[in-house]
């Protein structure tokens, strides 16, 4: 009787295995599923608080940062733009498709990146970096054919001069400024434009460099006028 039994278990024990093989690769396919999920959820929170912090402190990047340090962060903004943008077409997509599948942390991953495109692309209000400084007193522009500066005289006596042109020319300058009348006097913190000067007349609505260096190089000096810049080159 026993022996019949092991032989009836011994014929049925393929059935059995081949009954619970798929059953068990399905179960496993589905933990792989949801930690490839789950993975794929944290670093799309991750790209985006990556790309929020570097286009809210870019202002800071820009000013202080230079060499590979500045370029590769620089790059890393339009890098994340495209993998976010790219996140938001794929979970649309896999929510319509697949909706029955997918976890809470997938749909709350794929409206974090939405946010965070249309908050970048269509809110009207940002918050940037900039607004951690000294409020601006008055401010300049020059702008030329191949280039541009801009120069802020914040209340804290800080000044910024900044220059931009062709083919990825940009120079920041910075230092403290202080005013007698009309006459304008600037202390740069390390380098320093000739072009602009150290010693500014401001006379007809327009900055005029009045120290050494416009003496000295007498053409190719910039005026600046003031307020903001009205983009007419």
């Amino acid at each position: 009787m026993n022996g019949e039994i092991n032989t009836n278990i011994l014929e049925d024990l393929p059935a059995i295995i081949g009954s619970k093989i798929p059953l068990l690769i399905l179960k496993v396919m589905g933990v792989k599923m949801r930690n490839k999920i789950s993975r794929q959820s944290k670093i799309k929170v991750l790209l985006c608080f990556t790309y929020l912090m570097l286009i809210i402190f870019y202002h800071h990047i820009d000013k202080y940062l230079n060499g590979p340090v500045y370029l590769i962060l620089t790059l890393l903004i339009p890098i994340c733009f495209i993998a976010i943008c790219t996140y938001v077409a794929q979970g649309i997509i896999n929510s319509i498709r697949h909706r029955n599948n997918l976890s809470t942390e997938y749909y709350i991953s794929t409206i974090v990146c939405l946010f965070t495109l249309c908050y970048s692309v269509l809110s009207p209000y940002r918050l940037d970096s900039q607004s951690l400084e000294s409020d601006i007193e008055f401010q300049a522009c020059y702008e030329g054919t191949q280039n541009q500066s801009t120069v802020k005289f914040r209340k804290d006596k800080s000044f910024e001069l900044h220059s931009t042109g062709a083919f990825f020319a940009n120079t920041w300058y910075t230092g403290q400024w202080n005013r007698i009348g009309d006459t304008i006097h600037l202390k740069y913190d390390n380098k320093k434009s000739e072009r602009f000067g150290d010693l500014l007349l401001i006379k007809d609505g327009y900055l005029h460099n009045i120290g050494k260096s416009a003496k000295i190089m007498k053409v190719n000096i910039p005026h600046f006028y003031l307020g903001y810049c009205k983009h007419e080159n």
